[in-house]
């Protein structure tokens, strides 16, 4: 099998070099959440390769590909974009056996038009398909009719979907969420199954029905998979939890800092939403710029203040040019502090926060929000305590 092909002048190494099932994820929201789920459950059925952090671009998938060993059993593969066109040469790289869109959604909708070349761009995952290979589409995304037709028209051998519609092929019945996990009910293969899952949100259980699906897809062990999602833990900068110190008590720390859209930034209030919080804490939501908006930038920043006017929260501490928008869209009943810069605003969440507080975080990675993540982590040290005292 041929083991080189030259790519942009390059020579980068091919997927096919090894017997392993490759599976490729691509979306607007959750690739890496998806990709690091997939690695987690598929551990148990054996050799597990998938790209570090978020490799998902030029460079990083074609890294990943020289790293894969050849006696690989799973092959996972992110592959992301900001621009058509981006997609298509890695793809064909990888030849996934199984491809999977998580969602369209805003995301880099400043270098898009609409939706719909948004679909168009993520639709290129599905050129790279083996000749017999599935793609797995979001059933319950406004965009899933025209994926479908793409499919269709590039002859793809198998569509399937995951949702909540009663027409996917894995189908989310029904799910409960706490402020640590949840229960996910999934109806796939003529049974339905209750599925205890480790790491909270709506979000990340409808993304759990496309990794299930495509672990069957691939023939791994479907009942080891299942258990592991018991397990699964949110990462660094979506959606991972810390219980900090603070004088006699404690607060909780969502960390959401790595990304954020229109899309993830209403999936990360409602986690904050469904957070416990004692009687005298606050949900807070620390929110930076979402970038690459371009002219929609104003629209989608003000169009957050219904999401969490809707969840309850009171507390918005906004920092960034482009936050200033929904600085002036929300109602006087939420306590707004607003910063122009993220270190202002870092300095005030020090000392601002109190114990019983949850406290999210979420913003474009660009923006440098992290900087105030790290700099609660380091001020504030883990609580072995309960989570909420005072």
């Amino acid at each position: 099998m041929t083991f080189w092909m030259q790519w942009c002048g390059l020579v980068v190494p091919r997927a096919d070099r090894s017997a392993a099932k490759i599976i490729a994820v691509t979306g607007s929201v959750g690739k890496t959440t998806t990709k690091e789920m997939l690695r987690h459950m598929l551990q148990p059925s054996g050799r597990v390769h998938a790209s570090v952090a978020s490799f998902n671009n030029h460079w990083g998938v074609p890294l990943t590909l020289s790293r894969m060993p050849e006696n690989t059993d799973f092959g996972i593969f992110e592959i992301g974009m900001n621009h058509a066109d981006e997609i298509r040469p890695l793809v064909r790289m990888v030849r996934p056996h199984v491809a999977i869109i998580t969602t369209i959604a805003a995301a880099h909708l400043g270098n898009f038009k609409d939706l719909e070349e948004i679909a168009a761009a993520k639709a290129e995952i599905m050129e790279g398909l083996v000749d017999d290979g599935h793609v797995i589409l979001n059933r319950d995304n406004e965009q899933f009719e025209a994926l479908e037709k793409a499919a269709i028209a590039l002859g793809v051998a198998h569509i399937d979907s995951f949702g909540s519609s009663a027409k996917a092929d894995f189908r989310m019945v029904e799910y409960t969420g706490g402020s640590e996990g949840g229960v996910l009910w999934a109806a796939f293969d003529g049974k339905t199954l209750e599925i205890p899952m480790g790491a909270p949100g709506r979000h990340i259980a409808e993304n759990a029905l496309a990794a299930l699906g495509a672990i069957g897809l691939v023939g791994a062990n479907m009942d080891a998979a299942l258990g592991a999602l018991a397990t699964l833990q949110a990462e660094k900068g979506r959606g991972a939890r810390h219980r900090l110190a603070i004088g006699s008590g404690s607060f909780v720390l969502i960390d959401e800092s790595y990304n954020a859209n229109p899309a993830s930034m209403q999936a990360a209030i409602s986690l904050l939403k469904d957070a416990a919080v004692p009687d005298g804490g606050r949900r807070i939501a620390i929110l930076g710029d979402m970038l690459e908006m371009g002219e929609f930038s104003g629209a989608v920043h003000a169009g957050l203040a219904a999401p969490l006017v809707d969840a309850g929260i009171a507390d918005a501490w906004l920092a960034g040019p482009e936050m200033a928008h929904l600085r002036d869209a929300l109602p006087e009943n939420v306590r707004v502090e607003y910063r122009e810069t993220v270190d202002a605003l870092k300095e005030f969440a020090l000392g601002s926060i109190a114990a019983g507080d949850v406290v999210m975080i979420k913003s474009s990675k660009g923006t440098g929000c992290g900087r105030i993540v790290s700099a609660l982590l380091e001020t504030y040290p883990a609580s072995l305590g309960p989570e909420h005292t005072e």
